[in-house]
């Protein structure tokens, strides 16, 4: 016999066998042998059959065997053994599926948390996207102003430069005005002097003429 499998087959005997698929009871096993082929090996379940279940009169009648694979069996209790024919999982393998299912529900929920979180982030990005733009926006406007003092500034410098040399040229006409001035007056002067000189030889010349004595000063 298979080790392991005889270990098992020892827990099916002296129990009713229950078709969940047919939903009624097969038998009660009061023997069980365990048969290879192959890979696989198959349980021989010795069962005596219950009629009139369930009348007040039931009673073990013939001996039948009934050949199973362990996958067959869904669950051994205490009492049963309920056979699922290959169309039920195992007991465990359903409470694995239920597992499965919660860890598979667990992990929606996680990722529907994550979900939220990510479109949460999105519209935080959004906001700081567009805050980035408008500080971007005014970014460029500092610039350009930026540029504009600069320019201004240039001609600030050369505006002041223009004056300096305004200063220059008025401080120049100023010395030339007092030149002028200086010249003016010895023009005027030269001028008195010229007009008393012609004055005086006109007065002379008439005094002269008429036998009078000559003048020094007019």
């Amino acid at each position: 016999m298979v080790e392991g499998g005889e270990t098992k087959a020892n827990q099916l005997i002296n129990k009713f066998v229950i078709s969940l698929t047919d939903g009624k009871i097969l038998g009660f096993v009061t023997d069980i042998n365990v048969e290879v082929e192959g890979d696989q090996f198959y349980f021989i379940l010795k069962m005596k059959e219950v009629e009139n279940l369930g009348k007040g009169q039931s009673m073990f009648s013939s001996e039948r065997k009934l050949k199973i694979r362990p996958n067959d069996i869904v669950n051994v209790g205490p009492d049963v053994i309920i056979l699922g024919n290959g169309k039920v999982p195992p007991l465990r393998e359903i409470e694995r599926l239920n597992q499965i299912a919660e860890e598979y529900n667990a992990l929606v929920r996680e990722l529907e948390a994550k979900e939220r979180l990510i479109e949460k982030l999105k519209e935080e990005n959004y906001g700081q996207t567009k805050q980035l733009d408008e500080l971007q926006r005014e970014l460029r406007k500092l610039q350009i102003m930026k540029e504009d003092f600069e320019h201004l500034k240039e001609q600030l410098v050369r505006q002041e430069g223009q004056l300096e040399m305004a200063k220059d040229y008025i401080r120049l006409l100023e010395g030339l005005r007092h030149d002028i001035d200086k010249i003016k007056e010895d023009v005027d002067r030269l001028l008195q002097t010229q007009l008393e000189e012609v004055v005086r030889g006109i007065i002379n010349e008439e005094l002269n003429a008429r036998g009078l004595k000559k003048t020094s000063f007019i």
